[in-house]
């Protein structure tokens, strides 16, 4: 059982911690508001994790992405018409990984019994060029918690901004996975993005092919239900600003990630080449980019 601080509406609960990385540890939700019982939503957030762990990725709880999610292809951003270097990721050498906002300290601004406010202040740097401040409010009720981010440009020039949120499910092979996004952009071997494709229709509602799975796509209608063997449906439901989508199923098939996130891998670097709708926002001086994510239990 985690030792982080908990949120509770009814029976549901929800662990988090803002010294991890303003994270999320446990997701525990009711199917009614009438239950007496929650049941376990996400993957749990391993228990005894250090600070070093934290760059490889321990696999459980959502994990904010800022101030951009999955890659800058090279580690080097291009941004008008200058070149950036970033740190590489070592899990994802030569490329960066998902900002580095998931391994730095937050700090609690704000706590009730269903609700906490994680704030981070990122003076520039190494990490990232420009001073930037990050807030992520969460709201839990008995049937769903709400999850509010919002990325604030604190500098004095333009930079190019994302935000997103990378959830591990608990899944089993044989659950049930719909969402309407029909651009696809080919993930590279390396996990870089190639330029779209479109899609005729939605994705069925069924199971994940065999082995594992990762799709990066935009024009995203914003929901994505999962239906799982054991009776539950979990709807994940985003705003706008959550135009691109990701879905990663590891071969093992131990847990599902299903990412709102505002922009495609190397996002920025392929805005600055010239293609459209990658998903990049430019935020001015005091400009923030804000978006919400709702996940909610029901039955089948």
């Amino acid at each position: 059982m985690s030792t982080s601080p908990q949120l509770t509406a009814g029976a549901a609960r929800l662990g988090f911690s803002a010294s991890a990385g303003g994270r999320v540890t446990l997701l525990e939700l009711c199917s009614s508001n009438r239950d007496e019982l929650a049941k376990t939503v996400l993957r749990p957030f391993p228990d005894g994790v250090g600070p070093a762990q934290l760059l490889h990725w321990p696999k459980g709880g959502i994990y904010p992405l800022i101030p951009y999610s999955n890659r800058v292809k090279d580690s080097t951003l291009d941004f008008h018409g200058r070149q950036y270097g970033l740190p590489s990721h070592p899990d994802a050498h030569p490329h960066t990984l998902h900002g580095h906002a998931h391994r730095m300290i937050w700090e609690m601004t704000s706590l009730t019994k269903s609700q906490v406010t994680m704030r981070y202040v990122h003076a520039g740097g190494t990490e990232w060029p420009w001073p930037f401040s990050a807030t992520l409010d969460i709201d839990l009720e008995p049937t769903r918690a709400r999850l509010s981010l919002c990325l604030r440009n604190d500098g004095q020039t333009p930079m190019p901004g994302g935000i997103g949120l990378h959830p591990y499910f608990q899944h089993d092979p044989d659950d049930r996975v719909a969402f309407d996004a029909p651009i696809d952009w080919p993930v590279t071997p390396d996990y870089c993005a190639n330029l779209p494709r479109d899609r005729a229709s939605p994705a069925e509602a069924g199971p994940l092919p065999p082995g594992e799975v990762t799709l990066y796509r935009s024009g995203w209608r914003g929901l994505c239900v999962i239906d799982r063997t054991n009776g539950d449906r979990i709807e994940m439901q985003a705003d706008p600003a959550f135009s691109h989508f990701v879905l990663h199923r590891p071969a093992n098939a131990e847990y599902l990630c299903a990412e709102p996130v505002s922009h495609v891998a190397d996002g920025f670097n392929l805005f600055a080449k010239g293609h459209p709708c990658t998903g990049t926002v430019v935020l001015k001086p005091e400009e923030a980019l804000n978006g919400s994510v709702t996940i909610s239990l029901g039955s089948v």
